[in-house]
């Protein structure tokens, strides 16, 4: 804080002057104070709590506490405003007291924090306001109560209820809700008798009958029909039954899981009726998404595909949640929203448990760059390997003592194992960026980074690694990333053994030609070399014309191959579940991303090359799944394949723009086989569909390099207008736009005019802003 009066403090002054010269004003400065109002949305800031509003004639004043890890940092911005409920009007912060205004201020080592912010003036008959900061990403609280009003039931109320014999969530009460047996009830009528509250609930069109009774401060007595269950509102008093229930092979199997929930006093102020999981598919490497919606009420349901326990990553505009688990067979409901998440269902104390047990992990990513630089390799090795075999520790300590189930027990395991394998793999590109930071070096300046000893990958063992047990651990599908583009472990070129591809040729039984049996003639002794004359040539164009996409498949299969002998010899990896895994995802990435299905012939080479039965039969179901998505596709609406304009390169661009004259237009340049463009593409969905009746067009343009076999296939899945150009034309608009790396975005406005030549990566919220300015 400066030292120099602040706007307040000058205000201050100014009042007491005032009250100097005119007594007889002190009426209309009395000043009405709400303690802990209610609230109603609180989603994003759990760790944000208004303990005090003051009202006055000259200011509004929001007293607020924060919580949240010492040394991190909060700012209060100038775009933080309150918003009277009605109104059109935002009033922005005029200053701050206890925190400086719209600088970082780092959290003291008690983590807590108390500050007052100061606004405008609103009428003290106000009864309901909005507090938030004008962005997308900023912290918001909406129906913040000013007047107190008579609530049906006590406010002590309000709140978790958990049944003291296990822990389960039983029953809770919200503002606006009520949540039992996962589902979402709306308060119907309520009568009181002394201590006791009858409770009719609805839920679409049915109803159910509830009694409660207030026994103290935090334990009520709940009576559905002639059953009545003693609750605890303090989880921490309540017996945990850990379950004793281990995973067991086989993990992977064809099933599903139910996600469901309520948003804690949901409101449609939030302007959000969709969620987004984002689902790490091991088998095929990719991130899948799942998009849930919101209904009215705020509840949430959607059933998932899962092929083993899967952690998913819940992503929106009410709360972002990494700690999500779901099992095959079970059931999760979760209540977001105002505190950290709140489990039940049968899945429900594996999550509590995994969530509980981060408070064990010991990787610390900024202390690990700053010891990092001066690290060697086996160096930087022995230091991750002791913190692992400390948390390893902790675990063991915590499962002797009987505090977590046999199946968090198992995950967190695995999570440990496979954590700290592949952050050993990262060596090179940490300390490249370590390095750089202790050096403020830019980030294209080249760093020189130690060789792996021989001894390196010591750490990796069979038995531990190629067990299909991992599959339980979200880690597994990066640590399959890793040990896939090991330095050093791939071939860099081919010699090809003509002996071995003829061999190969025969063996795929398709019958030889006249022209393959004279090719065969040829070969030499030892296969590595062909006769040629005048005679041959037109034999050996011939020959690998037929055989180019065989031909194509041997060698990449042949590159393959031997890393899988390389990582054997390194590390001992032999044929298994980890093996299984990695092909897999080189045999369905393409078909599933690229809509690019096998043929019958290759679909059952490539079953021939997996072990697992549940693998070879996923990719021929994934296969059918594909096949049958262009089908459909095909009849499709929504997108259009547009002939290339027949204009010069530098004129292409304008004459596509100009089609869409008075549209705002997001210009998307991707490719089939960029993985970033798709998800991308697959991110976007939703907002094109929420701007379908806008006047915005959505441009997609690529170039040669995406076979049109898949362009063809693909653009039916994707709404928009999309242009193929040719590579002259690609290579002018790349100048034009300084496209070093797709997905690159151009933003043009309704006078096709070019906005901004490069959007860098935005969400969707971001993307709809900056439509809706242009609109």
């Amino acid at each position: 804080m400066n030292s120099s009066p602040t706007p307040l403090n000058k205000l201050l002054k100014g009042l007491a002057l005032t009250c100097l010269l005119a007594p007889v004003s002190l009426t209309s400065l009395a000043q009405k104070t709400i303690t802990d109002p209610l609230v109603g949305f609180d989603g994003k800031n759990p760790n944000l709590k208004i303990v005090k509003i003051s009202l006055s004639d000259t200011a509004t004043v929001l007293n607020f506490e924060t919580t949240a890890p010492a040394g991190n940092w909060i700012r209060i911005p100038k775009n933080t405003y309150i918003q009277v409920n009605g109104a059109k009007e935002k009033l922005f912060i005029k200053t701050t007291k206890g925190i400086p205004f719209n600088k970082q201020y780092i959290m003291p080592a008690s983590g807590k924090t108390s500050y007052e912010l100061i606004f405008p003036k609103i009428a003290t008959t106000t009864s309901m306001i909005d507090y938030g900061e004008d962005s997308s990403d900023g912290w918001k609280i909406y129906d913040i109560e000013l007047i107190k009003k008579q609530t049906p039931l006590p406010p002590s109320l309000y709140t978790e209820w958990y049944n003291p014999k296990n822990s389960d969530l039983a029953i809770a009460f919200y503002n606006k809700a009520v949540i039992l047996d996962q589902q979402v009830w709306a308060y119907q009528a309520i009568t009181q008798k002394g201590d006791h509250y009858s409770l009719t609930l609805s839920n679409n069109k049915a109803t159910k009958q509830i009694t409660v009774e207030k026994l103290a401060d935090n334990e009520l007595n709940l009576t559905i029909g002639k059953l009545s269950t003693r609750l605890s509102s303090n989880k921490e008093s309540c017996a945990q039954i850990l379950s004793q229930e281990i995973y067991q092979l086989p993990l992977l199997k064809n099933d599903s899981a139910v996600f469901s929930g309520y948003i804690k006093n949901y409101s449609a102020k939030l302007n959000t009726k969709t969620l987004m999981l984002a689902i790490d598919n091991i088998i095929t490497g990719e991130q899948e998404n799942a998009l849930v919606n919101i209904e009215p009420n705020g509840y949430f349901y959607h059933k998932i595909p899962v092929y083993h326990l899967q952690r998913v990553f819940l992503r929106s505009d009410v709360a972002d949640e990494n700690d999500i688990y779901l099992e095959p067979g079970k059931t999760l409901f979760v209540v977001l929203g105002n505190g950290p998440i709140k489990y039940t269902g049968s899945a429900a104390q594996l999550n509590e448990n995994l969530r509980q047990l981060n408070s064990i992990d010991q990787y610390n990513y900024q202390r690990t760059q700053e010891k990092l630089v001066n690290m060697k390799p086996n160096d930087y090795k022995t230091y991750l390997l002791g913190l692992q075999a400390i948390e390893q520790t902790k675990l063991d300590s915590l499962n002797q003592l009987g505090k977590v189930s046999a199946k968090a027990y198992q995950v967190k395991k695995k999570d440990i194992l496979l954590e700290y394998a592949n952050r050993i793999m990262e060596y090179h590109w940490n300390y490249e960026y370590a390095y750089r930071s202790a050096f403020k070096l830019p980030d294209i300046a080249t760093v020189k980074v130690e060789a792996y000893p021989a001894d390196y990958y010591n750490f990796i063992n069979n038995s531990d690694f190629n067990n299909e047990l991992n599959v339980i651990s979200n880690s597994y599908s990066t640590f399959i990333n890793r040990i896939k583009f090991i330095p050093g472990f791939r071939m860099d070129s081919y010699t090809y053994n003509y002996k071995d591809i003829t061999a190969a040729l025969k063996l795929s039984g398709g019958q030889l030609s006249k022209n393959d049996i004279a090719f065969e003639k040829l070969i030499s002794e030892n296969g590595l070399s062909l006769s040629t004359d005048s005679a041959s040539a037109p034999i050996i164009k011939k020959w690998n014309a037929d055989h180019k996409s065989f031909i194509n498949d041997f060698v990449s299969n042949a590159f393959k191959n031997r890393y899988y002998t390389t990582l054997d010899s390194a590390t001992g990896i032999k044929q298994g579940i980890l093996i299984d895994l990695m092909r897999s995802q080189d045999i369905t990435e393409p078909v599933v991303s690229q809509l690019t299905p096998l043929d019958t012939k290759h679909l059952a080479l490539a079953k021939q090359q997996i072990s697992n039965p549940f693998l070879k039969e996923y990719i021929e179901l994934k296969n059918n799944e594909i096949l049958k998505q262009i089908e459909i596709n095909k009849t499709a609406g929504g997108y259009f394949v547009n002939e290339t304009p027949k204009v010069e390169a530098d004129k292409i661009f304008d004459n596509i723009m100009g089609k869409y004259a008075g549209k705002v237009i997001l210009v998307d340049f991707w490719a089939t086989w960029c993985g970033p463009c798709l998800n991308g593409i697959k991110e976007i969905k939703p907002l094109k569909e929420e701007m379908k009746d806008s006047n915005v067009a959505f441009v997609y343009i690529t170039n040669e390099t995406s076979p049109l076999a898949t362009y063809q296939n693909m653009t039916p899945n994707i709404k928009g207008q999309h242009y193929r150009l040719d590579n002259d034309a690609w290579r002018y608009l790349a100048d034009k736009f300084k496209i070093t790396g797709i997905p690159h975005q151009v933003l043009v406005s309704k006078e096709g005019k070019v906005v901004n030549p490069h959007l860098g990566f935005l969400d969707n919220k971001e993307i709809k802003q900056l439509l809706e300015k242009q609109l």
